[in-house]
């Protein structure tokens, strides 16, 4: 190998991995604090009945103009069953009946829960990039 080999070799392997880098840099998926904040807005926008404490994993593909991702979480409830059913009951934190369904069929999906408990969850969102940032694409595919 002569002396011109040699210097070409990691010359173009240097600039391979920074074309790369680049190019990677370009077309940035949603981050983890996105995903987390369209996932607790999609459940529950006031956090009175589910929490989104954490996302555990996140796979996320380019599909042309929209993003999709597969999202593991954990989720807490920050009250019991029966604490959230008693606000439904006395109209206490309810701020109209649609707020109340909501909270009732976040109730009927979760089944019975207790203060602080956690547990996984995993979801498919499909993602837009706007102006203001990541938000659902229209026609967002349901959670699995």
């Amino acid at each position: 190998m002569n002396r011109l080999s040699a210097r070409r070799g990691p010359l173009t392997l240097a600039l391979t991995l920074l074309t790369a880098m680049l190019l990677a840099g370009c077309s940035r998926g949603p981050a983890e604090t996105d995903v987390q904040r369209i996932l607790q807005d999609r459940l529950d926008p006031g956090a009175e009945v589910v929490i989104v404490e954490r996302i555990d994993s996140m796979n996320a593909a380019e599909q042309g103009e929209t993003w999709l991702v597969d999202v593991e979480a954990t989720l807490r409830f920050p009250r019991d069953l029966a604490d959230v059913a008693g606000d439904l009951g006395s109209g206490k934190s309810a701020e109209g009946p649609l707020d109340s369904l909501g909270r009732l069929g976040l109730m009927l999906r979760f089944g019975e829960f207790e203060a602080g408990e956690t547990r996984p969850y995993r979801a498919r969102l499909e993602l837009i990039k706007g102006q203001n940032g990541w938000m659902p694409a229209e026609g967002e595919g349901a959670s699995r």
